[in-house]
């Protein structure tokens, strides 16, 4: 088996078609069917099934995909790393980001690394903790950044800095003159959290599950610009970092009160898959993201 062969084989089992493939690779039908052809004899068993409407893979295929999906992508970053050493780093690095941490470091970040780094092609997705958690193990991302809580023992992390989380709630005269609220009272409202694969819920249903308690959720988001917007307009009340909000409490929408008794801290890291090693584009964007991190928080 060589890489040219798996290549095929991927493109084959995406497109579910011997001459789309080709079309895609730009070879004829025949050279890539030969290939295929090869790769079945070096493999010892058939791993695609003709049918009307094209091939589909056999039960030898399906198992045979994701391997060759890894290897791939671990030729492609082991070429880029050997080219990176005869010269400039070039290549690709998908980097996800959450909602609140991409509103103050993606902008400082992306123009850090592409002042220094102009042959590297970047990819920013703004996505959910449980989303990027996903995207990393699945090889979808290359390195990440994460609320400790629940991160997958399958990926690595780098502790960066410490968050305290706040009560957040719609302004109103009973909230007056406060700044704290312990969590037992703070459990008495209705709450607007993201779901149970969140860092964040994860941290909360924690912290009350120790104190034999639950939250009343009443509305699930997986969105932080409609998390906030909702609890702005009294749909419920939630818990985040004071900087995740920080505009609609200037604004005077929302009220923070730092949670106490016990006050709740969530630890922000940057995270990348233990299957999937760093290359070096990639440790460079690691790099920039610690140093820009520390310019706006404290570091660990």
């Amino acid at each position: 088996m060589d890489l040219k062969q798996l290549r095929t084989f991927l493109h084959v089992a995406e497109t579910g078609s011997l001459s789309h493939a080709a079309k895609r690779l730009n070879v004829t039908q025949p050279a890539l069917s030969r290939q295929i052809k090869m790769l079945e004899e070096d493999a010892g068993v058939a791993l695609f099934q003709r049918t009307g409407r094209g091939v589909v893979l056999t039960e030898a295929g399906e198992r045979m995909r994701p391997r060759a999906r890894l290897l791939a992508e671990e030729m492609e970053r082991l070429r880029t790393d050997m080219t990176a050493f005869a010269g400039e780093i070039s290549g690709e690095v998908r980097l996800g980001l959450p909602p609140s941490v991409g509103s103050v470091l993606a902008a400082p970040i992306v123009e850090t690394f592409h002042q220094r780094y102009p042959n590297v092609k970047l990819r920013i997705t703004q996505m959910l903790s449980g989303a990027i958690q996903d995207s990393l193990l699945n090889g979808r991302l290359d390195i990440g950044v994460l609320f400790e809580g629940n991160v997958s023992p399958s990926l690595r992390s780098h502790p960066l800095w410490e968050d305290t989380l706040y009560f957040m709630t719609q302004p109103a005269p009973r909230w007056e003159g406060r700044d704290t609220i312990t969590l037992t009272e703070a459990l008495e409202e209705p709450f607007i959290l993201p779901g149970p694969k969140h860092g964040l819920r994860h941290i909360l249903e924690q912290h009350a599950s120790k104190m034999g308690k639950t939250f009343n959720v009443v509305i699930e988001v997986e969105s932080l610009a409609i998390h906030t917007e909702l609890v702005c307009r009294g749909l419920g009340s939630t818990a985040l970092s004071y900087s995740s909000c920080q505009h609609h409490i200037d604004a005077n929408r929302l009220v923070a009160l730092k949670l106490i008794e016990p006050q709740i801290e969530r630890v922000t890291s940057l995270v990348w898959s233990k299957d999937y090693p760093l290359t070096r584009a990639a440790q460079a964007m690691a790099d920039i993201v610690k140093d820009t991190a520390g310019h706006y928080f404290t570091l660990l």
